[in-house]
This record gives C-alpha cells, sequence and structure tokens, in this order.
C-alpha cells in the first residue's frame, strides 16, 4: 500500500472512507508479499533516478543515536546534487485502516517538488507501516476514548526520531527542517510542533486531523478534538500552513476551518490557512501530486522561513 497512487498489476484501490477511529485514505494494497531485506541503520542501496533516490533504515530513537531496543524505520531519502548541506523536509504519511506492513512510502511527485527547491526530502514510515519494525502506535485509545491530544504526541515521536537522526547527516543543514504531514501524519506534525524540536523552522499541514468517524462525526466527540488542537496550538511557537481542498470528504471545509480556528486562536505564532481548488482529489489532494495546486503558497511561505530565495 502507498500514499502517493501509481499503477500496478498487483494492487487494487480502497474506496475514500472515514471509519472508526482512523481517517481513511485511498491507498494501494498490495496483495504480494514484501521480501525480507537485511536492515541496519543508514542507506540500504545506492542512490537512483533523478533525485538520487535511496532507501535508508533510520532509528526510532529520540537521540537520533542507534540504540539496540530502538526499532528501525524504513525511510525514502531524495537528494539534490551535490554535498550540501541541504535544508530538509520530513514527510508524514495518513494513517489506513488495515493493512499497515502493506504500506509503501509515497510523495514522489511532492518529493521532486522539493528537491527542485534545494531540499533534502525524507520520507519514513512510522513503527508497524511497511518494513519498519515494532507496532503501530500512533493512536492514544480506542475511538470511544480517543486522547487526540496524547495521539498528536505519541505520531510526533517517530518524526523526531527521524530528524534527529538526519541532523547528523554531514549533507544536512542540522537548523533548516520543516515537517510536512498529511491526513493523520499532518496532526502528528503538530505535535512535532508542540514540542519543537532545535532545527525544525516551520510546519506545512496538508489536510490534517485525525478521529473522522463519519461525515460530521469524530472518535470521542467533536468537541475533543477541537479542545486538543487548542491546546496544541497553546504550546506552538512555529509559523505554519494549513492547505484543505474545498471538496476534502474527511475534514470539509467548515471542520477544516473550525480545526484551524481552535489552533491558531491559541498559537504563539501566525498559522496560514489555504483552500484548494476541488479537483476531484479531494483529500488525497498532495499525496496524488498535485503541485500546481499548492506550489505557489507553499513556495512563499519557504520565503517566509527565509529557507528559498524568491
Amino acid at each position: 500500500m502507498r500514499l502517493d497512487p501509481s499503477s500496478s498489476k498487483a494492487a487494487t484501490w480502497a474506496s475514500l472512507l472515514t471509519l472508526a477511529g482512523f481517517c481513511i485514505v485511498v491507498l494501494k494494497i498490495t496483495t504480494m508479499p514484501l521480501p525480507l531485506v537485511e536492515r541496519h541503520v543508514g542507506p540500504a542501496e545506492l542512490p537512483h533516478g533523478t533525485d538520487n533516490q535511496q532507501l535508508w533504515w533510520v532509528p526510532a530513537s529520540p537521540s537520533g543515536l542507534p540504540a539496540p531496543d530502538a526499532p528501525l524505520l524504513e525511510t525514502t531519502v531524495y537528494r539534490p546534487r551535490g554535498t550540501g548541506p541541504f535544508a530538509l523536509v520530513v514527510i508524514s504519511h495518513g494513517k489506513p485502516k488495515r493493512n499497515f506492513s502493506g504500506v509503501e512510502p509515497g510523495f514522489e511527485t511532492a518529493a521532486h517538488w522539493f528537491v527542485d527547491q534545494g531540499f533534502v526530502v525524507v520520507v519514513p514510515l512510522r513503527q508497524g507501516y511497511g518494513r519498519s519494525e515494532g507496532g503501530v502506535n500512533d493512536m492514544v485509545g480506542t475511538c470511544d476514548t480517543m486522547d487526540y491530544f496524547a495521539t498528536a504526541k505519541q505520531t510526533a515521536r517517530d518524526i523526531e526520531a527521524v530528524v534527529a537522526f538526519m541532523q547528523r547527516q554531514s549533507f544536512i543543514d542540522p537548523n533548516n527542517i520543516v515537517v510536512v504531514g498529511h491526513s493523520h501524519g499532518g496532526f502528528g506534525a503538530l505535535g512535532v510542533a508542540s514540542d519543537a524540536p532545535n532545527g525544525v523552522r516551520g510546519v506545512i499541514n496538508f489536510a490534517g486531523g485525525s478521529g473522522a468517524s463519519k461525515r460530521g462525526g469524530f472518535c470521542n466527540g467533536r468537541e475533543n478534538l477541537i479542545a486538543a488542537l487548542r491546546r496544541l496550538g497553546s504550546e506552538n511557537w512555529l509559523p505554519q500552513i494549513w492547505l484543505y481542498a474545498l471538496d476534502d470528504e474527511t475534514f470539509d471545509s467548515i471542520v477544516a476551518k473550525e480545526m484551524w480556528l481552535a489552533y491558531s486562536s491559541s498559537s504563539h505564532s501566525k498559522i496560514l490557512f489555504v483552500a484548494l481548488p476541488a479537483t476531484g482529489a479531494g483529500h488525497m489532494l498532495f499525496p496524488k501530486g498535485n503541485t500546481v495546486l499548492w506550489e505557489q503558497a507553499v513556495r512563499q511561505f519557504l520565503v517566509q522561513l527565509g529557507m528559498r530565495a524568491d
């Protein structure tokens, strides 16, 4: 299963749904078992393709250092030509309903766009997804008892571990990092913003959120989601941009604005909201690679951060 669609004879497509406890997104379901691979910290293959794509294994360790008990996360790294150091973009994926082990890194089109802007791009799979070790642990509670604040912070842990590890690489500028999240990964990016790791300059939230159980319904009540966003916002000091498509089936324009208002009203930094046009892609606009629809807003945000020339 991958988060950026492509054709495959060994795949079927699930419908866009929102079910209990999860933001369900269209994913590619892999019908063949993934091959066993040897895992060791760092790169696992030679760079290839236009963007020097490369498989890495990154330890889910808060320090960014390998540890005996730290699960290794399947991670795809994309790099511009040259030795750097380059600014870093970390892209965090959403949450499917099932078949977590079938998830594959995606976002190839978005990664290519960021590489063209001069960034190294890292797309990790959180614990329990794809070939990443460990168990899925990015939701706290059941749908009936879901703790949204704790869920955001828990989801942030693997993202922060990847940030800490990549900051130690010679080709990375450790002081210029942007966290990008889609859907549940966007919700986790708000947890990262709450923790504000050194070097993280801003957050790009594409259709972020969690707990949508049906249109207009949310696990453990919409009011608890909004309360958690207000609390997360009160701990935020990072500039952010939120982008939601007008035809998002998971977080419609009313819900998206309500979430943004709750978060931005308590934030210590400006949170820009952008309504993207309806194209039929809906909640999947970002992973489907429609860069023309969001590139201007994101480029301007990066300029404001001082992370690229206009």
